[in-house]
This record gives structure tokens, sequence and C-alpha cells, in this order.
């Protein structure tokens, strides 16, 4: 089978899951990509992409999740499934710091991700407040 690979979106992978284990971290700075090599190993990603990402993400946390509780207020962080706390932190640094992508795919590939690593309802969830912090 012949298919184009999307490195960005390969990179959103690579990203999810790394940022994923930031959260669980007990250093700061700790940079957990090296973790996945056997995993992601044959994964072709954009690696600069990929940076911009995670370095991004952990360096505005703060200021995305105030950006979460304005845009999704009946849903507390602390409520939120943290799979779809990744998704989400990393759909809106990609909307409201990075936009270097069109947003309707940067809503498209979260929700990608959602259906992929999340539950069931992950998908509408993540979909509604992207879709809802674009209205604003």
């Amino acid at each position: 089978m012949n298919y184009k690979v999307n490195l960005r979106h390969n990179s959103r992978i690579v990203a999810l899951v790394s940022l994923f284990s930031y959260m669980f971290a007990e250093e700061e700075d700790i940079y957990t990509i090296s973790l996945f090599k056997d995993e992601f190993g044959n994964l072709d990603y954009d690696e600069e992409f990929y940076e911009k990402l995670y370095k991004g993400v952990t360096s505005k946390i703060e200021e995305i999740d105030e950006i979460i509780k304005a845009t999704a207020p009946e849903w507390p962080i602390k409520n939120i499934a943290k799979i779809d706390l990744v998704i989400l932190r990393m759909g809106i640094f990609e909307l409201e710091f990075m936009k270097e992508n069109a947003k309707n795919i940067v809503i498209d590939e979260a929700v990608e991700l959602a259906k992929r690593f999340g539950n069931d309802s992950s998908s509408k969830f993540i979909n509604g407040v992207l879709d809802n912090l674009e209205r604003k």
C-alpha cells in the first residue's frame, strides 16, 4: 500500500505521549521522548514540529489551563481525563500560540487523537471545547 506519511500528525502523537508522561514526571525539565524510542523508533515524524509542541505546551501550561477554565467552565481541570487534558493543551497551544496551521486542521487533528487515544466521549468533548474557543 502506498500512502503519504503525515509527519505532523505523527509529531502530534509523539508529543501527546511525551506530554502525557510529563504530567507525571517529578522533574520540571524532564525530556521524555527518550523513553519512547523503542515505541516510536520506526515512526517518521517532524522533529522540529514536535519540539515546538512539546516545549511550547510545557512552557505555557498555566496560560493554556486558564483558557480551558474560561472555555469549559463546567469542567474543572482536575475532572478532565488526563489524556483529554493533554490533547486540549496541544490543540489550544496550536490555536492560540503557534498559529502555523489552519484552525480546522488543528481541531480535526485533536479530534482524531481523541478518537484514537481517548474514551468514547473524548472526541466530542475535545471538539466542543476547541470549537467553543474558536467562536470566542
